[in-house]
Formats: C-alpha cells, structure tokens, sequence
C-alpha cells in the first residue's frame, strides 16, 4: 500500500469497479483490499457515489484524452464528428466504469455532476471541443456570431447527453450522433 490512505481507497475502488461495475461493489470490499477499516472510509468519502464519481472522473478524462491524440481533428467537420462519436462508442463500451453513465443506479448522479458549472469547467475533454471547434471557425473565417450560433447548438448537445437518459428516449446516444452529423454538414457546406 502507498501510505496514503484515500489514494489507496481510489486504487481499490477502481479495480472493484472494473470487474465488477458500480452495483456489486460494496465499501466494506473497497475497503479492506485498500487496507483501510471500513470505518475510516468514511474519513476520505461520504458515500460509495462519492468514490465513485471520483473514480469515474479520472477514468473518463483518460479515456477522452486517448481520444483526442486518436483523432484527426484536420479532417473534415462531418468525419471528425463521425470519429469522435465512433471513439466513445468503441471506449466507452468496453469499459464497465464508462458504461455506469447509462445505469439508472448512479447516471443521475453523474449526470448531474457534467452538468454543473463546477463538471464542465472541469472537463478537459469539454473544453478541448470548445477551443479545437471555435479556433477551426475563427481560422476558416467565420464571423463571431455564427461561431457563437455553433456553439450553442453544441451546448445544446451538451445538455442533452447531461440529461436524457436511454429510459427517456431509447437509443439517445445515436440520435444525437445523428442530429449533430447532419447540422454539421448542413452548416458547413
């Protein structure tokens, strides 16, 4: 164990967390492979969510950034969007955290951490996409209020994988790779 108690409950977690996924897990379990009375979980984390979230972070910023040096942000608009939803797709399903976001037991949660100020100011991948797709427009000549128009409609999808969920509108994920396909081409033809 590393001596640093909470870093040893995240290891722990993570690793109960991507064989068995959120549900099966239990903070006794976490706990004792940590080393860490279960009791003294509590000292570093509130609640099995909140570990959680923690876990889930990380994981996604790790995946999201693999993600970025995959793609080619050089190509044209209509194919890095087919190539930024193909990437999540094919990372996101391989991996029992990542898929937690469409598990009712903890998506809530999730969902409601994206959509905070506090999520999106923190999420690099969030980020990257606003600078990499403004700078592109900015360079291609577009005037301000049109990058501003863009921008809204991907806050607009933003929102919406923040906050419907597959239980809502079954097979969300492909309709808004769809809908954000088609506005692309539209809009840059």
């Amino acid at each position: 164990m590393s001596g640093n108690k909470k870093q040893d409950l995240k290891s722990a977690a993570y690793d109960i967390f991507s064989k068995k996924g959120y549900k099966a897990a239990g903070i006794s379990e976490i706990a004792k492979q940590a080393g860490v009375a279960t009791g003294s979980f509590y000292n570093y984390y509130d609640s099995k969510e909140a570990i959680f979230l923690d876990i889930y972070i990380e994981e996604n910023n790790r995946v999201r950034q693999a993600m970025i040096d995959e793609i080619d942000w050089e190509e044209a608009p209509a194919e890095v969007i087919g190539q930024i939803f193909g990437r999540a797709r094919s990372f996101v399903s391989s991996n029992k955290i990542l898929t937690e976001w469409y598990n009712p037991a903890i998506s809530g949660e999730l969902h409601s951490y994206y959509a905070s100020e506090k999520g999106k100011s923190d999420y690099p991948f969030h980020q990257f996409l606003v600078e990499t797709f403004t700078n592109r427009m900015q360079a291609e000549g577009y005037p301000p209020e049109k990058i501003q128009e863009v921008l809204q409609v991907y806050q607009l999808f933003y929102y919406m994988d923040t906050h419907i969920t597959e239980k809502d509108f079954p097979n969300v994920s492909q309709t808004i790779e769809r809908l954000a396909t088609y506005f692309v081409k539209g809009f840059f033809k």
